[in-house]
Parts: C-alpha cells; sequence; structure tokens
C-alpha cells in the first residue's frame, strides 16, 4: 500500500468512528433539571427526560414535610395568555393525556410523569394558545406549588423565558 492509500483508509477509519460515536451519544438518556422550588416545606423539582427524543417524558416530583399529605394531591398546568389571562388545566380531567401519578408508601412522595406530546396534542385540540405556562400541584389542604414561568422554543423544548425586569 502507497502512503495516499493509507491515508485514505485511516481518514475512512477516523469517519466512521466519529459517526458512530455520534450516533450513541445522541441516543443515550438524559434527564434535565428544569426547576426545583421550595414552598414551607414542599419541594417541587420539575425533570425533563429525553427532551430532543419523540418519548419525551416530563417528571413533577412533589415531597411533602409530614408523612400522607400529598395523598389526594392533583397535577395541573396553569396556562397564561399575552394578556396574562391565566387557564388551569387539571391533568386528570383530560383523558387524552398520559399522565401516570405514583405515590410512595408513606405519601409523602408524589411523582406524575407526563409525555409531552400528549400534553401538546390536547392543548391543540381544545383550541387553546400555548404561550407561556407553569406547572403546579394542588394538596388536598389546599397549599399549591407552583412552577416559574416556562415556554416551548421552536423545537419544543422547555426554557424559562425572559421577564423583562431588570434591576
Amino acid at each position: 500500500m502507497t502512503a495516499d492509500q493509507i491515508g485514505i483508509v485511516v481518514l475512512v477509519v477516523l469517519f466512521a468512528a466519529g459517526y458512530g460515536f455520534r450516533r450513541w451519544y445522541k441516543n443515550q438518556a438524559r434527564s434535565y433539571k428544569i426547576s426545583e422550588n421550595l414552598f414551607n416545606g414542599y419541594t417541587l423539582i420539575i425533570y425533563d427526560h429525553n427532551p430532543r427524543a419523540d418519548g419525551a417524558t416530563l417528571e413533577i416530583k412533589c415531597e411533602a414535610p409530614l408523612h400522607g399529605e400529598l395523598e389526594g394531591c392533583d397535577f395541573g398546568i396553569e396556562l397564561i395568555k399575552k394578556k396574562r389571562e391565566r387557564f388551569k388545566m387539571l391533568f386528570k380531567d383530560y383523558d387524552d393525556m398520559r399522565f401516570v401519578v405514583k405515590i410512595a408508601d408513606d405519601k409523602k412522595l408524589a411523582q406524575g410523569l407526563l409525555e409531552k406530546k400528549s400534553l401538546l396534542h390536547v392543548i391543540r385540540n381544545e383550541g387553546l394558545q400555548l404561550n407561556r405556562f407553569r406547572f403546579y400541584v394542588q394538596t388536598k389542604n389546599g397549599s399549591l406549588m407552583k412552577s416559574p414561568e416556562f415556554a416551548f422554543s421552536t423545537r419544543f423544548l422547555i426554557y424559562r423565558p425572559d421577564t423583562g425586569k431588570y434591576n
């Protein structure tokens, strides 16, 4: 083999290895913590699992300071329109929404898993505008925990939009 042929073979092997590594890296499962808020001992944490994949899921996790407080909690989303009008949606009220709630045995931890595609499907079918939104959890004793405001990017990735307030 000549030096030119060896160079071409090395370049092809490097290209194939780079392509294989990129495919492996993109297929790895990823989880991003979007927000973590504390409310009088309660903790509300929101994760986005595999945000660029088709089966992207949102995890809303709520922890209570005492046992048994999260037995009858409700998960929902509050849509905020351009004129700051608010529309609340409980996830359990929609049959099309793929939402699963897991409550720990001591009822101190409630975890809701929501498929992002089903959320967008329900919002489009209801004819609602999706500008900004926030997730919320309401406990049986009336405590309401809300996340910060979020928005979807053009690729349906969740981000925290600019508030426009400085200083």
